[in-house]
């Protein structure tokens, strides 16, 4: 009898750590998402554009001395194609230029990151940014900024 007790006992115990563990991994990526999400709340959208049911938008984040630069489509129907974001940035701290390009697939009513892009941005330099999507079906959308200090 006093065997079967203790291991009612141990049963319950591990019971409970497995319980502990699941919602100490789902607290830890709740936490994360929300740290995602008020990263994106610091976001200003420096360029948007739509075409039909596609909207496109340039959004930046600024922190110091760099310029975070994210392309983003969004859509009110399932749609897929390519986009191509693309940066040129020139100044007395030099040049580049930035060219990201792939196929994309949005959900109806929600919207996705298709590019992302840091750079530093000094005193007296500028960038150009162009986000350029395309749907499969023939929609296109094209949205352009201008940044500098």
């Amino acid at each position: 009898m006093l065997f079967g007790s203790e291991r009612k006992s141990r049963r319950l115990l591990a019971n409970g750590m497995a319980v502990s563990a699941a919602f100490l991994a789902a607290a830890c990526v709740s936490a994360n998402e929300d740290r995602a999400l008020a990263q994106d709340h610091d976001m200003t959208v420096l360029a948007h554009a739509s075409s039909g049911p596609l909207r496109c938008e340039i959004r930046e984040s600024k922190t110091e001395g760099t310029v975070q630069l994210t392309g983003v489509v969004s859509s009110s129907v399932a749609l897929s194609g390519r986009f191509r974001f693309s940066i040129i940035k020139s100044g007395v701290s030099g040049s580049s230029n930035v060219n990201q390009a792939n196929p994309f697939a949005v959900e109806a009513g929600k919207e996705i990151y298709v590019g992302h892009v840091t750079i530093n941005l000094a005193n007296d330099d500028r960038a150009t940014i162009e986000l350029s999507v395309s749907s499969d079906d023939g929609v296109d959308c094209r949205a352009n900024a201008s940044i500098g200090r």
